[in-house]
């Protein structure tokens, strides 16, 4: 073979593999065989197991929701009791989402007793399996004007201090949270959100149901079907961080965005300077205890940063946003929201952290009680609109950050996977099956506010009704399990067509930069070849 021949071969070679790499890098990658199940334990598996039954005790209380000691139920009954103290409401939300507070403590001090038998058999009259003195205060933001209150607890000694306790099972911890907030009128979507989730962020908190009664003297006033849940932050079997010692180069943290809390240790940065990014961010951990100005300012540059990276209109910049930022539990997060319907977060009850010289994590997840198209607005399922929120809108025009979702995406959502419609529909009904009579015991509690919530049918864009309005819990749950079996029917395609639009600079560069050099090889060849000829 003559040596021009052999030239023009390898540059052949070059050309066609040059063709061939922007071929491959564009497509979206094969999607694997990956079963991905949840780990932790879950209390309506455990509890069925154990043979509880759902029917037991009555289908609903008496219209005032004072019930006597014969009360019984397969979930655990929460007894709480602050003789006649009132809990005061201490703080309010204003129309531009700053939060606004009175200075009155929020806690009063009460007792907590559980009655949580092995039989799944629970009695008022029971003898009661678990008791703490405890500080209890309303908790929440739009919700603390509910007529169904939800709770924080801190469980304290005789002498007041902070004490670390077991709840229902889960790991000790000195805060908790009573959470259902009255807009879910299903009373499963943080249920199904945070144990479905917890297979993609560990660090979700676990929650198990019980109901909760008040106890007023000789009287027991029922206040429905409740989450006992574990709280957000650092801690064993939560968030697990190092601890922060001063002098330390590496800062642990965790940081949640949501909006602007002159009571929390919020940071200042590019994007909220700027208005690129709404709310701002609070340092949940290192705690005002312990965090000193090196702390905070490491932190701050931090997060600086990365609004810098990400909001960059420089490619080579923008580009560098892997170096910084996990791309699985941040793909998880976009995937997850907005399967989930979830466009609170991103803005609101985000959280986030960062482990030693790791990079940043998104997650645990929270808040999920107006999800599943449960606000005012409907949620249409044949858009996104989760990738609007801060960073992820910026994300999403990265051809790499959307390969990967894409093909996350299709892994996730395979027939019995975890965001598969079929798997969670049917999680949902076994869910459904194991509440029971709970859920109706609530219903007739809370009926007359539950009609008067502001989740009513809709028109779509089209002129299509769309009805949310449900009559009893029965249809909730079915209006539920519909959410996702017409939203996985656009939601792909939608992720599809979100990734047809993007280009990453940096593999753009890279093109060139390939292009280029087969063109000045060519250029070489062919003068080269002349000059022979």
């Amino acid at each position: 073979m003559k040596k021009t021949n052999i030239v023009w071969l390898v540059l052949l070679c070059i050309v066609v593999g040059s063709a061939f790499f922007v071929m491959v890098d564009n497509k979206i990658t094969p999607n694997e065989d990956e079963s991905i199940h949840i780990e932790r334990e879950q209390q309506h598996i455990v509890a069925m197991e154990k043979g509880a039954d759902p029917s037991l005790g009555a289908e609903s209380v008496p219209s005032d929701g004072y019930i006597d000691s014969n009360f019984v139920s397969h979930l655990p009954l929460v007894i709480i009791d602050i003789d006649d103290a009132e809990i005061p409401i201490t703080k309010m939300t204003t129309e531009d989402q700053q939060v606004l507070y009175t200075g009155e403590d929020p806690y009063v001090l009460g007792e907590i007793g559980i009655v949580d038998n092995e039989n799944c058999e629970n009695r008022l009259s029971d003898q009661i399996t678990f008791t703490s003195k405890i500080k209890i205060k309303y908790r929440g933001n739009l919700s603390l004007n509910f007529d169904k209150k939800q709770y924080g607890i801190k469980l304290i000694d005789e002498a007041g201090n902070s004490i670390q306790e077991s709840v229902m099972g889960m790991e000790a911890n000195n805060d908790w949270i009573l959470n259902i907030s009255q807009l879910d009128e299903s009373l499963i979507r943080n249920y199904l959100a945070y144990n479905v989730g917890s297979a993609l962020f560990e660090e979700t908190p676990d929650c198990k149901y019980c109901e909760v009664i008040f106890k007023e003297g000789n009287k027991y006033n029922y206040k429905g079907l409740y989450l006992m849940m574990e709280k957000v932050e650092k801690g064993k079997g939560r968030v697990e961080l190092g601890g922060y010692d001063p002098g330390e180069k590496l800062v642990d943290y965790l940081l949640c965005r949501d909006r602007e809390d002159d009571t929390e240790i919020q940071i200042s940065t590019y994007g909220n300077q700027t208005g690129l990014t709404s709310g701002r961010l609070s340092i949940v951990y290192p705690d005002e205890d312990v965090i000193d100005d090196y702390a905070f300012n490491y932190i701050q540059n931090d997060i600086d940063k990365i609004d810098r990276i990400l909001y960059s209109e420089d490619d080579a910049v923008f580009s560098s946003w892997p170096e910084f930022i996990d791309t699985q539990s941040f793909t998880d997060y976009f995937i997850f929201n907005e399967l989930f319907g979830n466009y609170d977060a991103g803005h609101n009850s985000t959280y986030m952290y960062k482990k030693g010289a790791g990079k940043l994590c998104m997650g645990p997840l929270w808040d999920y009680d107006g999800a599943m198209d449960n606000s005012v607005d409907i949620s249409n399922p044949e858009y996104l609109a989760f990738y609007e929120s801060p960073w992820f809108e910026r994300l999403v025009t990265s051809r790499r950050f959307m390969t990967y979702a894409y093909d996350r995406y299709e892994t996730l959502t395979q027939k019995g996977n975890i965001l598969s419609d079929e798997f969670i529909t049917d999680y949902i009904e076994d869910v459904s099956a194991f509440i029971g009579n709970a859920a109706l015991r609530d219903w007739s509690r809370w009926k007359s506010v539950y009609d008067n919530n502001k989740v009513h049918d809709a028109e779509d864009a089209d002129g299509n009704i769309i009805y949310r309005d449900c009559e009893n819990w029965a249809d909730e749950v079915i209006s539920l399990k519909s959410y996702f079996v017409v939203k996985e029917q656009y939601l792909g395609g939608n992720l599809k067509e979100l990734f047809q639009k993007t280009q990453d600079r940096e593999h753009l560069g890279t093109y060139f930069a390939v292009v280029m050099i087969s063109l000045f090889i060519c250029t070489i060849v062919l003068i080269r070849r002349k000059d022979m000829y």
